[in-house]
């Protein structure tokens, strides 16, 4: 289309954020469903040219780089397709697009007055940087502030390809920058008078032990607030971390401000409390039961977490509800003990992370009149008490990246094994690991360890029905057998018959239940991907966004979007070749568990 035509309205004044997970907003407020991660890296690339047209090799290498598919540009123009449909959804089948169009052998994105979370960031630093050359300290920091709080979490969270890689790498590289110079100013200001700024900048040196400037403000911050004893110990551990990790010493600035220090008067810091060894705290959630089958799961977890020196590994499970994370990282725990001389935490994670932190900061030694409250100020505390240990910290049932961070140590020495039904958790550095469900096998033996000896060799041929119904959930496959001991009348074919809404009904002992965790899953969910869930009741075995589409009578970018949606929550698995499969008993659930539309 010509530079001067006009968009549609669905168009005009779409709000963007990258600065997290990629999201799109109309001028409305409606949310616009923009399919699977790739399409939304395919969007970003474009997004981001500001309407000049990207060639579609040049697509191809920001998606996959130098090994693209072998239907790559096919991909590429099927993105392009359903994006156009997501815009434009009133343009006739061969009406030429006129929001995404094709010029100079590739696409360009010409929306109307597009607001980019990105570019808002850029301008502000930028706004920033000049009313600090020119002395304006105050508006400087304000300015810098807002741009700041435009962060959601990691930048284009969950985008692949090496452009957004780029991207990412770059903005991280200013957010840390922005976040020096506005503590910089706080300082300058004042402000850490009015608002004690020591424990967000403790917090964020933490995180960045090799960050000279990040170290120099928090030395600075604790030398004004009279803990110079503090400040000097600050320095010395930058001093070996920059030795150990990169062979070299502080740099002139940090040098500078320590022989300053030595020079004053100084009290020694008082610490909360000694290192000493830690028992577990926190017990773990769910069934306790006999421990079957993952070996490679549990081998890759344990090296892992092994890591290298001078690391903070973390290891992250996600798998369905009731997969079995849970006993699987406690399993690697145990494992691991040797690795972790300190001892093991162990902490259910819950809505946020201060309480979570409030129980830690407890268990490795704070008395009850040291825990500070809000998260940041917690957070502080726990690394400064994890500093100089070898500590695994297993955070159980992180329900979201914002409330994960602050619990994972920053210590090297110490790791995190952390379990999620989502798997849209973005954690950076981490390793990833799903945990499937049992094969035949094991999960028959799951079952005949719960049931008892005497009913696996009275009745193997039940067990057999019975654990093939369970699905190689195991969740499932424990309450079954509890059902089995509690009720020595029932037989396991009764209590797999399909009929009163088949197994799901009937697998419940102990106060537990298998649609609970398929339920708290569900409350979570929007209503587009609440209706694709009931629709996977009627989907077939394994289904893509067309075939979902058809069910909910919608177009392919909401059912894919819904998809995603599903999947992240732990509800669906992805298959191969862009399917994706629903488990038995989640598909039961979706039939008989979620009550009427």
């Amino acid at each position: 289309m010509a530079e001067t035509e006009r968009a549609c309205p669905l168009a005009e004044g779409v709000r963007f954020r990258l600065l997290g997970p990629m999201t799109a907003r109309t001028a409305d407020g409606a949310a616009l469903a923009l399919g699977p991660n790739q399409q939304r890296a395919l969007l970003a690339v474009l997004l981001l040219r500001a309407g000049r047209p990207v060639p579609v090799p040049e697509l191809c290498d920001a998606l996959w780089g130098e090994r693209p598919p072998a239907r790559a540009v096919g991909t590429v123009r099927t993105y392009a397709s359903r994006l156009r449909a997501l815009f434009e959804p009133d343009r006739p089948a061969r009406a030429p697009a006129r929001i995404l169009v094709f010029a100079s052998g590739g696409y360009a994105l010409r929306l109307s007055r597009p607001a980019v979370d990105i570019d808002e960031f850029e301008r502000g630093l930028t706004d920033a940087a000049r009313l600090r050359t020119a002395g304006a300290v105050r508006q400087a920091y304000r300015t810098r502030e807002r741009a700041l709080a435009l962060w959601t979490g990691c930048p284009l969270a969950g985008l692949p390809g090496p452009h957004a890689e780029a991207r990412r790498d770059r903005l991280t590289g200013l957010w840390l920058t922005a976040r020096e110079a506005h503590f910089h100013d706080a300082l300058e200001l004042g402000l850490d008078r009015e608002t004690p700024a020591v424990p967000a900048l403790r917090a964020f040196a933490a995180e960045h032990p090799l960050r000279e400037g990040a170290q120099e403000l928090l030395i600075r911050a604790l030398h004004r607030a009279g803990r110079t004893g503090e400040a000097l110990a600050v320095y010395e551990a930058t001093r070996e971390t920059l030795a150990l990790e990169l062979g070299a010493a502080p740099g002139p600035g940090l040098t500078a401000l320590h022989r300053t220090l030595r020079s004053r008067p100084r009290t020694a810091p008082r610490p909360l409390a000694a290192p000493r060894p830690l028992a577990s705290a926190c017990a773990e959630r769910g069934a306790a039961g006999p421990f079957v089958g993952r070996d490679a799961q549990s081998d890759l977890v344990l090296g892992v977490l092994a890591g290298a020196p001078g690391a903070v590994p973390v290891a992250v499970l996600t798998g369905m509800p009731g997969i079995g994370k849970t006993a699987l990282a406690a399993h690697v725990a145990e494992r691991a003990r040797g690795l972790f001389p300190d001892g093991v935490l162990r902490a259910g994670l819950d809505a946020g992370a201060a309480a979570p932190l409030g129980r830690l900061v407890r268990a490795l030694g704070a008395p009850e009149a040291a825990v500070p409250e809000g998260t940041e100020a917690r957070a502080a505390l726990y690394r400064s008490l994890l500093a100089g240990r070898r500590v695994l910290l297993l955070l159980d049932g992180a329900r979201d990246t914002a409330g994960l961070l602050p619990l994972l140590p920053g210590t090297p020495g110490c790791a995190a094994l952390v379990t999620s039904a989502s798997r849209g958790l973005v954690v950076p550095g981490a390793r990833p690991v799903e945990v499937p469900e049992l094969d035949d096998g094991a999960a028959l033996e799951l079952l005949g360890a719960v049931a008892g000896a005497r009913r696996a060799r009275q009745d193997p041929a039940g067990l057999r029905e019975l654990a093939a119904r369970c699905a190689g959930l195991p969740l499932a496959l424990h309450l079954a057998g509890r059902r089995l001991r509690l009720e020595p009348g029932m037989s396991a074919a009764e209590l797999a018959s399909p009929g009163g809404g088949g197994p799901l009904a009937r697998l419940r002992a102990d106060g537990l239940a298998v649609e609970d965790g398929f339920r708290r899953r569900a409350r979570g969910l929007s209503p587009g991907a609440l209706r694709a869930l009931r629709a996977t009741a009627t989907a077939p075995e394994r289904f893509g966004p067309a075939e979902m589409a058809a069910l909910l009578a919608a177009g392919e970018p909401e059912a894919a979007g819904a998809i995603e949606e599903l999947v992240d929550s732990g509800l669906l698995a992805p298959g191969v070749s862009g399917r994706y499969r629903c488990h038995p008993l989640v598909r039961a659930f979706a039939r008989h568990g979620l009550g009427p539309a």
